[in-house]
């Protein structure tokens, strides 16, 4: 389970820096841009041993944004996954007083989210949509964790078998809303006083397609949406039966403003056709990672990586450490890039603490080191490339104890490294054995006496 005291940690090395005057990092001048064949003192090694092993999540904290995701995927190598969606919806505007006329009649109801381009998985395998209705109100002051549930319906309100709906230039989901709720919303003006009044009456709901069958590996597809987008909302089609002159008129119920609040429910089932090298890691088989490493989506696995020998570099002289690249190579023969399985844009490469926290390591504080830090996808090469050098600096000087590290999958910088609720992607890492995607820790430096 992901410790929620990493932004704790990460707040207070952010703290105990800023009253700090940023400290000198050994370095060597000009190493940089100088080929390394004309370097004069400077040894490079890339012998040193890369110890890995994939380790699972339980949950992961996730956010009340815009952009949540919805569907089954089973991959061929992580299992099947399910992502869902809570949200409440709500008057937009803050309206007051809502009227829909001396006797309005439903003619149609639905649900519409704006699907938003991103994906993983067969998109063209239909998916069974439940929707339930929430029985306790989603809180603004509650922090939502991938596995928090919330009390709802037994039984799904609504019910849609299939894929997306072309409106325009873009596609939505649209799921046909319960008649009877329907109906109900639009003639009970007391619950539509104001938002209070509506949203205890209404208190959100529940979107899944946990249900679904799939079939072959790769079969189904979770896709990302926007519930801001202006057409998504609950949208109710009504007349007035006092009126002969009624033609017809809508209106729209928004997953957006003030009052939103919505969270994404992630289940990951490794017992569902995972790899049988990533099954046994993440139950407690270390070794199994020297083939291969896993990092899934949504934060359901990390990387522990050791460097056990990076201490010898300080056995009989000092070191001045200039570059300390790590370079996890992405293993393409095990998971081939494709359109339906990419690879995340970036990863991080973070600290590990005493007692398995998680730390920012001190080359993503500071902005000038940062810029050398990497972490970027390189698709030429495929690789990731990390330089920790300030924190090996630390390490061998024995201003701070190695723990070791962790490979994520989320953003590198200080904001959103913590974040692992918006990464689609996954992919799969060479171990230390493997022949063709080692990974390799490159170090530069310069020794010099103890006495000078």
């Amino acid at each position: 389970m992901t410790k929620f005291k990493i932004g704790f940690i990460f707040l207070s090395f952010i703290i105990a820096f800023a009253c700090k005057k940023k400290e000198e990092s050994p370095s060597v001048i000009g190493l940089d841009v100088q080929p390394e064949s004309d370097l004069v003192g400077v040894t490079i090694t890339d012998s040193v041993s890369v110890f890995m092993h994939s380790e699972k999540i339980n949950e992961i904290r996730t956010y009340n944004d815009q952009y949540k995701y919805l569907g089954s995927n089973q991959d061929p190598i992580f299992g099947r996954t399910d992502a869902s969606i809570y949200t409440n919806f709500s008057i937009p505007n803050n309206l007051s007083n809502l009227n829909f006329g001396a006797n309005p009649v439903l003619d149609s109801a639905e649900i519409v989210i704006r699907y938003k381009e991103e994906s993983m998985g067969d998109q063209t395998t239909p998916l069974l949509f439940d929707v339930h209705m929430l029985n306790t109100k989603l809180l603004s002051e509650t922090s939502y964790s991938s596995t928090t549930t919330v009390p709802m319906s037994s039984t799904p309100v609504s019910t849609f078998s299939g894929t997306l709906t072309p409106r325009g230039e873009h596609f939505y989901l649209v799921i046909k809303l319960d008649h009877t709720l329907a109906q109900y919303i639009l003639q009970t003006n007391a619950n539509l006083t104001n938002n209070t009044a509506f949203l205890n009456a209404y208190k959100g709901m529940y979107i899944t397609t946990s249900r679904s069958t799939l079939g072959a590996p790769g079969s189904g597809a979770i896709r990302r949406f926007d519930l801001d987008d202006d057409l998504s909302g609950i949208v109710l089609y009504y007349h007035d039966a006092n009126s002969v002159n009624s033609k017809g008129e809508k209106f729209q119920f928004a997953f957006r403003g003030s009052d939103a609040l919505r969270y994404n429910h992630i289940k990951h089932n490794y017992t569902s056709g995972a790899s049988q090298n990533l099954f046994d890691q993440i139950s407690g088989n270390t070794a199994a990672g020297n083939s291969n490493v896993y990092l899934n989506c949504f934060g359901g696995t990390r990387v522990k990586v050791s460097l056990p020998y990076i201490q010898n570099f300080t056995d009989s002289q000092n070191v001045s450490i200039s570059r300390a690249e790590l370079i996890i190579k992405v293993d393409e023969t095990t998971s081939p890039y494709n359109l339906n399985y990419g690879y995340p844009s970036s990863l991080a490469l973070i600290a590990r603490t005493s007692d398995g926290a998680e730390q920012l390591v001190y080359d993503q504080l500071e902005a000038s080191d940062f810029v050398k830090y990497g972490g970027t996808y390189d698709a030429t090469n495929k690789q990731y490339v990390f330089n920790i050098a300030r924190q090996m600096q630390k390490i061998i000087t024995g201003e701070i104890t190695d723990y070791g590290f962790y490979l994520v999958n989320a953003r590198p910088n200080v904001s959103f490294v913590a974040r692992r609720d918006d990464r689609l992607q996954r992919v799969v890492i060479g171990g230390k054995n493997s022949a063709n995607y080692k990974p390799v820790f490159k170090v530069t430096y310069v020794k010099y006496p103890f006495d000078k």
